[in-house]
């Protein structure tokens, strides 16, 4: 490891500017295009990859599962210091966390890659899913709300926030990390920078260049039906009326 060039890889997402004025159209929710950012917590992640990067070198790749409009944020990426990146083409029925995640891993599993590092979580959806199912799919592993990552020989030393408590461990590479947001203020593009990143590669990867099955994506919520029982009387009379209406429900 010590001759090797580390890998790393974060993965962004793009989500509305908490700035942004929301305006409804017959009945959706439509958000100026100019309006999107990079995700703020996948942003606190690609500074602790430059970061990394300037303690013990290696390469930084930003990865971003998008319509082609997110080309522009990975352009913010690369003015900030990524070295590469990269964008696999959706639409916005695909973009939920499991189709996602099987894309990005899918991805993965096609290039060399030391350390993924992503945001805790997305300000729009705020799953939390997409860091773990990725490492889950790749099988390696993964640590939530890491606060600093350190290289040791052939291991990384991470440190993470376990509910207030400091957890390390030595951990080999590969693994996957997703940061904490507010662990860092991240950088802004600097003039030299945002003239860089235009010459920077940006590979475009359309879905259907991957071979995920179509189908594994899909899903539906059962229908539910919901009824409203008021129960009345003294507190002993409505605990024997729950009690029959529970076992009349089993």
């Amino acid at each position: 490891m010590s001759n090797k060039t580390l890998q790393l890889v974060v993965l962004l997402s793009r989500t509305a500017s908490p700035e942004a004025s929301l305006v409804l159209e017959s009945g959706q929710v439509f958000v100026e295009e100019s309006n999107f950012i990079i995700n703020p917590p996948d942003a606190i992640s690609l500074e602790e990859a430059q970061q990394f990067k300037e303690r013990y070198g290696g390469e930084i790749t930003v990865l971003m599962v998008s319509g082609k409009e997110g080309e522009k944020q990975l352009r913010v990426a690369l003015a900030r210091g990524a070295d590469r990146a990269v964008l696999i083409e959706s639409n916005p029925k695909e973009e939920e966390p499991t189709s996602i995640a099987r894309k990005i891993a899918e991805y993965l599993q096609q290039i060399d890659f030391d350390i993924i590092l992503a945001g805790d979580f997305s300000t729009d959806g705020a799953t939390s899913q997409v860091g773990p199912r990725v490492a889950a799919i790749l099988d390696i592993p993964y640590f939530t709300k890491t606060i600093r990552i350190d290289q040791e020989e052939e291991n990384a030393i991470i440190k993470r926030n376990a509910d207030g408590d400091i957890e390390t461990f030595c951990v080999p590479f590969p693994f996957l990390v997703t940061i904490p947001q507010g662990l860092h203020v991240p950088r802004l593009p600097s003039l030299a920078g945002i003239m860089k990143a235009k010459k920077k590669p940006l590979l475009i990867k359309e879905s259907n260049e991957l071979s995920l099955q179509k189908n594994l994506h899909l899903y539906s919520y059962p229908h539910l039906k919901r009824r409203q029982t008021m129960l009345e009387g003294e507190t002993q009379e409505k605990v024997k009326k729950l009690a029959k209406l529970i076992k009349s429900l089993q």
